[in-house]
């Protein structure tokens, strides 16, 4: 005899709920993203004198540049981000560093200070800004931010040690990487670095959020003692910072092509970000 309640409590049926809830969120996602651009397109037909992109980025990124285009009333929910296939980050991740050969490709971030930033009191996720330090050294750094888009406003912001290693780096037993690895620096500081940075990049993206439920669920991995930030250029051209999982000793935890659903060991590579522009911070950083 058929029972409601049965197949009520079917895990099955919890599949596929929740199937449709992450698939709902990446539409949501997605639709954030194609109205900030339109947003973008719109600002800059109405201005011809735009910056010129650096070092050949796409039309995209010089358009990602007006201040025009940012938006001033906007939500984060935490469900920003998605995740991409292993066969799309390899490619984009080639992208960048064949233009850029011989330069630093990624930074890492112990888990600890990710999750601080995740704790703190209306955290919805993490923004990563591009910076350059005096010396001229690339820099990138995170904070966290609310559900208004703002940074939270503190005395110090935390930057990524330099770790570039190839996407499928073995292990090592020479340079073993903690949960507290990353460093501190004051904020007055920070500000010049990314300042020095959009002087260098007039028309470049400046900074990606990405929500903490992807965040999240990248640190929950089996093994996971922080995140690997690299640089990547999508297939359009446009700029992008892909997050992995990395081990202790400095493999990245990579999605598994072989499995049809998500395990501890299996890895996510966070990316559909919210660039700035357009979701920038309207805080003081």
């Amino acid at each position: 005899m058929f029972d409601p309640h049965i197949v009520a409590k079917s895990p099955i049926l919890g599949e596929i709920k929740n199937h449709l809830r992450m698939t709902f969120k990446k539409l949501q996602t997605f639709t954030a993203i194609l109205f900030g651009a339109l947003l973008v397109t719109m600002s800059c037909d109405e201005n011809s004198n735009l910056p010129a992109p650096v070092n050949g980025a796409s039309a995209l990124q010089g358009r990602a540049g007006n201040p025009g285009a940012r938006l001033t009333n906007y939500t984060f929910d935490g469900t920003e981000g998605g995740a991409i296939t292993l066969d799309v980050a390899t490619r984009w991740i080639s992208n960048y560093t064949n233009q850029n050969l011989g330069k630093l490709t990624a930074h890492f971030f112990g888990r600890n200070h990710l999750e601080k930033m995740l704790a703190t009191d209306g955290s919805m996720g993490i923004r990563f800004y591009y910076s350059l330090d005096d010396a001229g050294n690339p820099i990138v750094f995170a904070t966290g931010a609310d559900g208004k888009g703002n940074d939270f406003v503190s005395t110090y912001k935390t930057h990524g040690r330099n770790s570039s290693v190839a996407l499928k780096v073995g292990p090592s037993l020479t340079s073993l990487l903690t949960q507290t690895d990353a460093d501190s620096t004051v904020i007055t500081t920070c500000n010049r670095w990314k300042d020095n940075y959009i002087a260098k990049n007039p028309g470049g993206i400046q900074a990606h959020f990405l929500g903490l439920e992807i965040i999240k669920q990248i640190l929950s991995a089996k093994g996971c003692v922080g995140i690997r930030c690299y640089y990547a250029i999508n297939d359009s051209g446009v700029q992008q910072l892909l997050l992995i999982g990395v081990t202790i000793d400095g493999q990245n935890i990579l999605p598994l092509s072989t499995l049809g659903g998500r395990t501890e060991e299996d890895g996510t590579i966070g990316d559909m970000n919210l660039p700035c522009p357009s979701f920038c911070s309207g805080s003081s950083s």
